[in-house]
């Protein structure tokens, strides 16, 4: 009798009970009866964490992730990351980990263990230089880092000597996306992005955006960019509404940036089987397949906001996280109300959560 002759209901129970993603792919790579056994419990594991910040990044090597499947609060090892005060998740599985202090940097696996050290990030000088890091972009992709302040983006290589400017005629970057070899640095207020080819660091196009037709300045807008398709979603406060908060969603044909021409944008009213989740570095898309707990149609946002905490020791002003989640076809913000996230007090360096994907590759 050999592995792959393990009854399926028994590799199933086994699969259930593995807790660590690393561990789940390992499994699920010995033999196709073992992964078609464990597919449910893969699937539930597909929903993003929020990774949170905490106030004594200088002796932990642990940080704290909170689960948007069951609401639970996990520690998370992270022992390259320690003295890092700053963490910036991504979809990818990577995390980016920067000293306040000398801008330094790390880039840490969570799922793997594995890490490998970036060149300080000297071009986040200053005076104020905390502001500059809690508003930083960044994106992992196999061939290096793309990292902006906002104002201009930097790439380097693990082992490079120095981090290379990258042209882009944006005044803002707001987000920065991978994907297929080429990345795209969204700027929020002009809803312009640039595409940048991976490998050669030149500027291959720059993606028009559609006609939105807001007549409210207040908006905020995010850029999806998956293999086939494009997605740009807007959101803006809309007092006429019953709910206040109006929605817009459009949608292209993800078209090689070699060609030049501009994506055709068409309005959608459903984004389908699959929700949006939203922080302070990008957005990226999620299938709710019915096991992991994601709603479709939805988009997830993450946010901080400041609270007042007057108790025994005096009157203190602390950084709680929220999530809320906005449902595209009538936008009425529910914040998800788990104990578990709500009694959480945020770092001292006021930091956004970010969401992080379990990937363990």
């Amino acid at each position: 009798m050999s592995w792959s002759d393990l009854p399926v209901d028994i590799a199933a129970a086994i699969a259930d009970r593995l807790t660590e993603v690393a561990d789940l792919a390992r499994f699920r790579s010995v033999c196709p009866s073992w992964r078609s056994a464990s597919s449910a419990h893969a699937a539930r594991r597909r929903a993003p964490l929020l990774l949170l910040p905490t106030q004594y990044h200088c002796t932990v090597i642990s940080r704290r992730a909170w689960s948007l499947a069951d609401g639970s609060l996990a520690e998370v090892l992270l022992p390259a990351a320690r003295g890092r005060s700053f963490l910036f998740a991504s979809n990818h599985g990577w995390t980016l980990a920067v000293s306040g202090r000398d801008l330094s940097a790390t880039l840490v696996h969570p799922f793997t263990g594995a890490s490998s050290d970036l060149l300080a990030l000297s071009f986040c000088h200053g005076d104020h230089r905390e502001a500059v890091l809690r508003e930083l972009a960044w994106e992992w992709s196999p061939h290096g880092v793309l990292v902006s302040p906002r104002k201009g983006a930097f790439f380097c290589r693990p082992g490079d000597g120095s981090w290379r400017p990258v042209g882009c005629s944006s005044a803002s970057i707001s987000s920065i996306t991978y994907c297929d070899g080429v990345f795209y640095l969204f700027d929020g207020k002009t809803c312009k992005a640039t595409v940048v080819d991976a490998e050669t660091l030149a500027v291959a196009a720059v993606i028009e955006p559609p006609a939105l037709e807001i007549p409210w300045s207040d908006f905020e807008t995010s850029l999806v960019v998956s293999p086939d398709e494009l997605l740009l979603l807007v959101k803006s406060w809309c007092w006429e509404r019953r709910h206040g908060r109006f929605v817009k969603a459009f949608r292209a044909d993800r078209l090689p940036p070699a060609g030049g021409r501009n994506p055709s944008w068409s309005q959608v009213g459903d984004i389908g089987e699959r929700a949006v989740f939203v922080d302070h570095l990008r957005a990226f898309c999620v299938e709710a397949n019915g096991l992991n707990g994601v709603r479709r149609n939805c988009m997830y946002l993450a946010s901080s906001h400041e609270q007042v905490i007057n108790d025994y020791y005096g009157v203190d002003v602390c950084r709680m996280y929220t999530v809320s989640v906005l449902d595209c076809s009538d936008p009425v913000q529910e914040n998800l109300g788990h104990e578990s996230l709500l009694n959480v007090e945020g770092s001292t360096f006021w930091q956004c959560p970010s969401w992080l994907l379990p990937n363990p590759h």
